[in-house]
């Protein structure tokens, strides 16, 4: 075979530039292919920003149904010569105007973020200032307003939610806040109907553990993805059996324990079973260690037992729930007139306006649930839990989608943590389980619970929006 090397014949085609077959240099050959790659880019490009509006489009189409809502339930109020508050047609517009708002925030913080999350919460929001006005004609314009500071509050968290990487550095700095939060309704705080929860900040009564719940998702969340992997492996011995990662269980164990220590002395026994049973979730989806989700259990039952013998307030609750018959005009009263109501409701209800809801005492706000089945039926009253069905759904789906390991605890949080005060107030409105006290996220008539649950949201909608930011 002859050698190419020192062969004058081939030096111009090594030493020299390379000829393509092209009446122009190496360098605009190039070009024109690299012009082909950028307008397939381009078309790319437009596939997905084409894919994006749809979604919006798609956004924008189902926040009709919460317009509608609020629409119809102002005309059925009105058909049942029922007494609407002075000012509804601005009340009413007020509410629609925040719906249209959240989908322009949407639009402009968050474009990328999942459509179907915004149309479910307008919906519970929507339903709720209807029945609130219903319930508590007084109450339905701070409740319209609490809904724009809400939309706000949702905005902010778009924002934040579109860092999961600052959130994560304030992992401790969450459960600091949180414990100061505490500490301060300790102090400062009222006592209403036996639990020591709200503080008065403007003449407005704040109830604190709404916040103390959004700071202690931030601190699980930064937490469990820093020791998650551990706590999954059996690394340590306690009084010879093999504990998970006993190490990083204790620290986890000591916040918890504090938390509900101070929570018990609050004597808010509803929120210590959430907060308890929020934990456990996260910790056996962190873990995927079924004894966790055992040994939690078991600590929910023994809170509640011992909330049983400590509080009064608390006994009177389980044993209205378990014979409310024994004192029907006493204790047991709220719960009887619940069970009447759900009862009278039937298939399709009364009608707005139509039914007997506020002889159940605190019907705004602990039992808002039977105002819906009183007078929406089982299918109302279906509809709204089958809403937040999709809700936790469509939140679990951001988890799944989450890039991070800090992304998808937190995400799996908030909708964990939305589903299981869902489950525990119906359930509790349906004696199913003894009442608790807590409100339905977005439905019942509270300002602190409707501000931060929309903020949650929006923290939700950022993870959503930098989740799928990134190209698959």
């Amino acid at each position: 075979m002859q050698s190419l090397e020192r062969d004058p014949a081939f030096e111009p085609e090594i030493l020299g530039e390379p000829h393509f077959g092209h009446p122009a240099r190496s360098e605009q050959a190039l070009e024109a292919v690299s012009s082909i790659h950028d307008v397939r880019c381009a078309e790319r490009q437009m596939t997905l920003q084409e894919a994006l509006t749809r979604e919006r489009a798609a956004e924008a189409a189902l926040l009709a149904g919460p317009i509608a809502m609020l629409a119809l339930g102002w005309r059925a109020l009105a058909e049942a010569n029922f007494a609407v508050p002075d000012g509804m047609i601005r009340i009413v517009a007020q509410a629609a105007l925040c719906v249209f708002a959240m989908h322009l925030l949407a639009r402009a913080i968050v474009p990328r973020a999942r459509p179907e999350i915004l149309p479910l919460v307008g919906l519970l929001a929507c339903t709720g200032l209807v029945f609130v006005t219903r319930l508590a004609p007084s109450a339905a314009d701070q409740q319209a307003n609490w809904l724009a500071v809400g939309t706000v509050a949702l905005g902010l968290g778009m924002v934040a939610g579109r860092q999961p990487r600052r959130l994560k550095q304030l992992t401790y700095t969450s459960g600091l806040l949180a414990v100061l939060t505490l500490v301060a309704t300790g102090l400062f705080g009222q006592t209403i109907n036996g639990a020591r929860l709200w503080v008065s900040l403007a003449g407005q009564s704040v109830q604190t553990t709404e916040f103390i719940k959004a700071f202690l998702i931030l601190f699980l969340a930064g937490y469990l993805t820093d020791a998650g992997g551990v706590l999954a492996m059996p690394s340590g011995r306690f009084a010879g059996i093999s504990v998970p990662g006993a190490a990083y269980v204790l620290p986890l164990a000591l916040v918890l324990a504090g938390a509900v220590a101070a929570l018990a002395l609050l004597r808010d026994l509803g929120s210590i079973a959430i907060l308890l049973t929020l934990a456990i979730a996260l910790l056996y989806v962190a873990t995927g260690r079924l004894r966790f989700a055992v040994a939690g259990f078991a600590l929910v039952l023994a809170t509640g037992v011992i909330g049983y013998v400590a509080f009064g307030h608390v006994q009177a609750r389980v044993d209205a729930w378990i014979d409310p018959l024994a004192d029907p005009t006493g204790s047991g009263y709220q719960s009887l007139q619940a069970t009447y109501a759900v009862n009278a409701g039937g298939v399709t209800g009364t009608g707005v306006g139509r039914g007997m809801p506020t002889v159940v005492p605190a019907a705004s706000t602990d039992y808002i649930y039977t105002a819906v089945a009183e007078e929406l039926g089982l299918a109302g009253a279906t509809g709204v839990a089958l809403v937040f069905l999709v809700l936790i759904h469509a939140g679990m789906r951001v988890a799944a989608e989450a890039p991070t390991t800090y992304d998808r605890y937190l995400a799996a949080a908030i909708a964990l943590l939305m589903g299981i005060q869902a489950a525990v107030i119906i359930g509790g409105n349906l004696r199913l389980i003894p009442t608790t006290g807590i409100t339905l996220p977005f439905v019942s008539y509270g300002g602190s619970s409707l501000v931060v649950n929309l903020g949650l949201v929006g923290v939700l909608l950022g993870i959503s929006h930098a989740s799928r930011k990134r190209p698959a």
